[in-house]
């Protein structure tokens, strides 16, 4: 993989009240709808921790590191990661295959004054899925789809997103387990050159990776 990890020196300070409002709205929402059917129709469902997350990104805001400001999170769920992303000035979008979380988050950010873009759909771009294998899922390239990682030609874009994928600015995942290698290749394959990756694995546990020029690219930035 063409990535490098980046050390993340992040640290839970003050909250802005807005971000606080918006996180207690978010966490009470989530304890309603766990309680009334999130058990049942999505066990495996579990929430990023808000306020290392917005630590995070505005570490990285605050850094010399981004090329930009457009965020999209992988699985957004509630859009809580998607939420603090626009309160701290990110052009924020979320991507979420289940219809009914999506309509959730709208409804969060509706109420709390969030301007983001929330998306239903699949992460995966057309012409891509992964499966489950011994040691973890892996990422599946449909022989019908035209983008070619190797050449770049060009780069798939979600439905309802005005950016292709190589030119947002920086991801954000909390990949279930099993699927943290397939989320890195997913990025390595579609992430533009510079563009960052943060992944938050658990309690405590964020990493920052940024895609640079692999062999492949610098053959191919030599010959033009």
């Amino acid at each position: 993989m063409a990535l490098r990890e980046i050390e993340l020196k992040w640290e839970v300070a003050a909250i802005p009240d807005d971000v606080a409002r918006f996180i207690a709205e978010a966490d009470l929402r989530y304890d309603r709808f766990w309680e009334a059917q999130g058990r049942r129709r999505f066990p495996r469902y579990v929430p990023s921790e808000p306020a290392q997350v917005y630590a995070a990104l505005q570490q990285i805001l605050t850094g010399d590191l981004l090329l930009g400001r457009v965020f999209c999170e992988w699985g957004s769920g509630f859009g809580v990661a998607t939420g603090l992303a626009a309160l701290l000035g990110y052009e924020a979008h979320g991507v979420e295959i289940e219809e009914q979380l999506v309509d959730y988050a709208r409804s969060l950010h509706e109420q709390c004054g969030i301007r983001a873009t929330l998306i239903q759909g699949s992460y995966f771009p057309e012409g891509y899925t992964s499966y489950s294998a011994w040691g973890g899922d892996q990422l599946i390239k449909d022989a019908s789809s035209n983008y070619d990682a190797e050449e770049r030609a060009f780069s798939p874009r979600y439905e309802g997103m005005d950016y292709d994928l190589d030119e947002i600015d920086l991801f954000f995942a909390y990949p279930w387990p099993g699927e943290q290698e397939m989320m890195l290749e997913l990025f390595d394959t579609l992430a533009g050159d510079g563009a960052l990756l943060l992944a938050y694995y658990g309690d405590e546990n964020l990493c920052l990776y940024q895609r640079i020029p692999g062999e492949d690219d610098d053959t191919e930035e030599q010959e033009d």
